[in-house]
């Protein structure tokens, strides 16, 4: 029963240990949704979309209603009375036929009412403008476009960098494991120096020396340190995983994989960097199209080529609510208008012109920016190759020396079993072969970086 609970214990320990751990797929998971570079362009491409938007609505009418309502407390007209004998003194009579006059007073009108209505109604459609509204369309979606090239190359790119990020991780764990063994032969190989030279056997600077490596280890590894660090602060920004460390990252790195690009065709490997597919180079691409879109946008604003608009104008203003009184109507209150509206600039003291030939510039320029990022990623390419290569070779030359060197060991083991030797010769063997591991680590990380480089910029 005991030990079904300590297995059930152990059980739970590991899968809560589980829990916390992060894969490289994890990691890129929780960096597409938490890394700031991303929400940002992420963003600024929801907003290019709403540009668009605001682009489909040019085409259609933009109506304009205005409403007003007022209640006239003490209205300015009041009602209106003519006396009748006014009127009668105004008319020449014969005297047998002349009125009496009476007194007699009039109402003419009644006054005006307390509630007074107006409604202001427009509505400005327009018909031809020289394809600048359907440019302004074609610009917006290019603009989308590009913020959508802009997520996916950097996606692209900050996938790499993590990757990189955990092999390091992975590789300077390892140099740092290496520095652990080294640590404590150079730590023995002090004492036995130090008793050595007690004996006469050993001189004090051979004492110094070896006091001397044990103070350039200790800074290596303090340097080392700082490099993991640095590694796993920048995953913990990027990802925005606080709890990110060494303790919980699976991941095993698989050379073999990695450094398989070398052996594909190198020629196929740059032509692929180099086609319209490849994100930076789509993106300048894009970037150029822009370009053109927007010169053909100032061309269609040059002189004496006008904007055709039909605009329909309605109002009414009175007493009577329109449509839910009855007799609103009757004293004709109300207007209703068609017109056509033409408008062109004339002359600008020549800014439209030279508009035109500032977006003739851009183009140029986009193209001229267009055949640099090819020629820059056709160097850093080669260059990369290059450097992958040397790395791969050079994996190769350590790891003949660390042969050489655990045959020394062997053989230092031996003379000094048969009491011929000293263990500091056997020391200094172990040390030279731990340096050697540590150079092969940093080779095989350098060469990783390169590979990785490689298989981004073909992608």
């Amino acid at each position: 029963m005991m030990n079904k609970r300590i297995v059930t214990n152990v059980f739970l320990f590991f899968s809560l240990f589980n829990l916390f751990s992060y894969d490289f797929e994890s990691l890129k998971r929780m960096m597409f949704q938490n890394n700031p570079e991303i929400l940002t362009l992420t963003e600024e491409y929801n907003r290019s979309e709403l540009d668009v938007k605001d682009a489909y609505g040019g085409f259609g009418p933009s109506i304009d209603l205005q409403l007003s309502a007022t209640y006239m407390v003490n209205p300015p007209i009041n009602e209106i009375y003519v006396s009748v004998d006014d009127i009668i003194n105004s008319i020449s009579w014969l005297d047998p036929y002349k009125p009496i006059t009476t007194g007699q007073r009039i109402k003419v009108y009644d006054g005006m009412d307390n509630t007074l209505y107006g409604i202001q109604f427009s509505l400005m459609q327009p018909l031809f403008t020289w394809g600048k509204l359907t440019n302004a369309l074609k610009l917006y979606k290019q603009i989308s476009q590009i913020k959508l090239t802009q997520i996916e190359l950097k996606e692209r790119e900050l996938e790499t960098e993590l990757e990189i990020r955990v092999v390091s991780l992975i590789y300077l764990n390892r140099i740092n494991q290496i520095i652990e063994e080294e640590k404590k032969y150079i730590d023995r190989l002090i004492e036995v120096s130090e008793i050595a030279e007690k004996s006469g056997m050993l001189l004090h600077e051979d004492v110094v020396d070896a006091r001397i490596k044990g103070k350039e280890l200790e800074i290596a590894q303090i340097e080392l340190q700082d490099q993991i660090s640095n590694q796993i602060l920048e995953i913990q920004r990027s990802t925005g995983v606080e709890d990110f460390g060494l303790e919980n990252l699976e991941y095993e790195v698989d050379e073999e994989k990695i450094f398989s690009i070398l052996a594909q065709d190198k020629k196929m490997l740059e032509e692929n960097a180099l086609s319209g597919k490849q994100l930076s180079i789509k993106l300048v691409t894009q970037y150029k199209e822009m370009s053109g879109i927007a010169e053909k946008i100032a061309q269609g604003a040059v002189y004496w080529k006008p904007d055709i608009a039909l605009q329909l104008s309605g109002g009414y203003g009175g007493f009577k609510f329109p449509f839910f009184e009855s007799g609103w109507q009757d004293k004709d209150d109300y207007s209703f208008n068609i017109s056509i509206g033409i408008k062109t600039t004339v002359w600008d003291g020549g800014k439209k012109l030279r508009d035109v030939k500032r977006r003739a510039s851009e183009t140029k320029s986009a193209e001229i920016k267009q055949a640099d990022v090819r020629s820059s990623i056709k160097k850093t390419f080669n260059e990369i190759w290059t450097q992958a290569e040397s790395c791969k070779v050079k994996i190769e030359y350590q790891a003949l020396k660390i042969e050489s060197a655990e045959s020394k060991i062997k053989q230092k083991e031996m003379v000094y079993q048969t009491g011929y030797g000293s263990e500091n010769d056997v020391l200094t063997e172990k040390i030279d072969r731990c340096n050697q591991m540590i150079e092969r680590e940093k080779q095989a990380l350098a060469c990783a970086q390169a590979c990785m480089t490689i298989r981004t910029l073909a992608q």
